[in-house]
């Protein structure tokens, strides 16, 4: 670079900065144009494992205070599904692999329970329905932290108001993506095709589900019989379908325009103002040095 001799040492200093100054300019803008800012945060973020806080019961016995202050109480707690063994967090073909493994040892009981048991295996299962509802959305974006699923397990029998003890498993899946277990319901009791035996499991997302549509699907279980004996997802009804879920730590609120302001332009700005300030200087010093 020729410097005018013109130039004072300072001026000649000045002039190195500036060049310097550009050129880190230049960088910053190519790795904003490539978002190479974006995915090197994106590699370092730690992985989060999924967790959730349920609790399920007849319909009937849950009101709506009740609901309430389950999700209140939720978020103080120290535990979650998957550290009391109620949600495994593991796909749903894994889950049914674990399944058919136990099969070979329920065998042998299912048939000892059949020959004792003549209407055993003389009924069958189906979830009639399910419906499903939306609690909490702090940050107000139409994403909810909690949320309720309501099925209605119905015995199809030739037996008058038959009951049977069930348990069900409850799954999340994101955008069409695998079926991921969160929740196994305790063993509870339906009465033939009776409505009053629906059953409810509030959900609280605590960590690890990012902000997107989850579709959910319910396994029905038999206690005693060693396979699946009915399922509900979204594809069943759209009450199931691409709820907008998200957990705890992505449902903060806060000042989006304080944010920006003081957190995303402030360093640019500055940035920006010195390279301007230098520029103005040399402008007008060539011009007293060209007069």
């Amino acid at each position: 670079m020729n410097i005018p001799e013109r130039f004072t040492f300072v001026d000649k200093f000045l002039l190195s900065t500036l060049a310097v100054l550009l050129f880190l300019l230049a960088i910053q803008i190519i790795m904003v144009l490539f978002g190479f800012n974006k995915a090197h945060a994106q590699e370092q973020a730690p992985l989060v494992a999924l967790k959730t806080v349920s609790f399920g019961q007849n319909k009937q016995l849950f009101t709506e205070q009740d609901k309430l202050n389950f999700i209140e109480q939720s978020r103080s707690q120290g535990f979650s599904d998957q550290d009391i063994g109620k949600a495994s967090n593991i796909t749903r073909k894994q889950r049914l692999n674990e399944n058919d493994a136990s099969k070979q040892t329920l065998a042998s009981k299912s048939v000892t329970m059949a020959s004792t048991n003549s209407s055993y295996y003389n009924h069958s299962f189906t979830i009639y329905d399910a419906q499903s509802y939306l609690f909490d959305d702090f940050d107000e974006d139409g994403f909810y932290q909690s949320f309720s699923v309501v099925f209605d397990a119905d015995v199809i029998s030739n037996i008058y108001n038959e009951r049977a003890d069930v348990y069900a498993e409850l799954y999340l899946s994101i955008d069409g993506g695998p079926w991921t277990h969160y929740y196994t319901t305790d063993i509870f009791t339906i009465v033939g095709e009776n409505i009053d035996d629906e059953y409810e499991v509030v959900t609280s997302l605590y960590e690890g589900y990012y902000t997107d549509h989850y579709d959910v699907l319910i396994d029905l279980y038999e206690v005693g019989y060693p396979g699946l004996v009915a399922t509900f997802s979204s594809d069943d009804s759209d009450a199931l379908y691409a709820l907008p879920l998200e957990s705890d730590e992505h449902d903060i609120y806060y000042d989006d325009h304080y944010y920006d302001d003081h957190h995303h332009h402030s360093g640019s700005a500055g940035f920006l103002g010195l390279i301007t300030m230098l520029i103005i200087f040399f402008v007008r010093k060539t011009r007293h040095i060209a007069l």
